[in-house]
């Protein structure tokens, strides 16, 4: 006789929690600076949304072609007369968000610093604001976008020029490389933010966050590890509406001390190139 033993079937929430688990091995194993890079695009979010919706403004301004629906069946050039009325106020709320973001890591894999790619994503978005940048009318999305990145570039390097950082030390490609497409995508694509927030800077950083609010290393730490705000939510048990209350609050001050240990890090870490400094050690010069 033949015993057939079946097996109990695993519950879904464990199945889900396996998921999640190997999920964040295989976002740990990732390059270091390819996860900055991903919390640098999280904490940049708010300014990503109104230069999205500034420039795409600006391209259904000059009717440029091939533009996303701005709603379910709903073309952007519906929206002509609206936009040059109200502006970017006219366009809901994400339109455009995703060439920012593509955009936004475009110059940090380009330029190397956060500071710089939204100092240099700023300048242009004043300029259209100003009228001071033109689209070409009629122009097809991709050639507009293409536009708008060598513009953010050129910006990123007149703001590295601005803060007289020398040659050697300058975080941007050499010109031969511009024109090389960059994979947002590729994990090698973001090395020298290996060097901008290394990982031995997390744990000074973990620990004055908790000053911010006593959640937030945790908050730091999960975002490192790819989890998503509906993956914090439920690590925390709460809704996700909660994280997303918690990311208004905090996400300023949150910023603020990144941005500070970046700006010292980087202090430190031209410090130990400079020759002229005395406290560099012989193996630098």
């Amino acid at each position: 006789m033949q015993i057939i033993t079946q097996l109990a079937p695993v519950p879904e929430h464990a199945l889900h929690r396996h998921a999640v688990n190997l999920s964040r091995r295989i976002y740990s194993s990732l390059p270091w600076g390819f996860r900055v890079a991903e919390l640098f695009h999280v904490l940049a979010a708010d300014s990503l949304d109104v230069f999205g919706r500034v420039i795409y403004a600006e391209f259904i301004k000059a009717v440029v072609r091939g533009m996303p629906d701005v709603a379910p069946g709903k073309a952007a050039f519906d929206l002509v007369q609206e936009v040059e009325r109200k502006g970017p106020d006219a366009l809901p709320g994400g339109y455009g968000r995703p060439f920012a973001s593509r955009l936004f890591k475009v110059l940090l894999s380009k330029l190397g610093d956060p500071e710089v790619a939204q100092d240099a994503m700023s300048k242009v978005m004043l300029q259209v604001v100003r009228g001071k940048v033109h689209i070409h009318n009629g122009a097809d999305l991709h050639s507009a976008e293409a536009y708008v990145v060598t513009a953010c570039l050129n910006a990123g390097r007149d703001v590295l020029r601005a803060q007289g950082r020398r040659r050697e030390q300058s975080l941007v490609r050499e010109r031969d490389d511009e024109e090389k497409v960059v994979d947002v995508e590729d994990p090698e694509a973001f090395g020298r933010l290996d060097e901008l927030l290394p990982a031995s800077e997390l744990q000074d950083i973990l620990r004055e966050l908790a000053g911010v609010h006593p959640r937030a290393p945790e908050w730091l730490q999960a975002r490192l590890q790819g989890d998503s705000g509906q993956e914090i939510a439920a690590d925390w048990g709460v809704t996700p509406s909660y994280i997303s209350k918690f990311q208004r609050v905090f996400l300023p001050r949150i910023t603020a001390v990144v941005q500070h240990h970046l700006r010292q890090a980087r202090r430190y870490s031209y410090d130990r190139r400079d020759p002229s400094n005395p406290a560099v050690a012989p193996g630098w010069r």
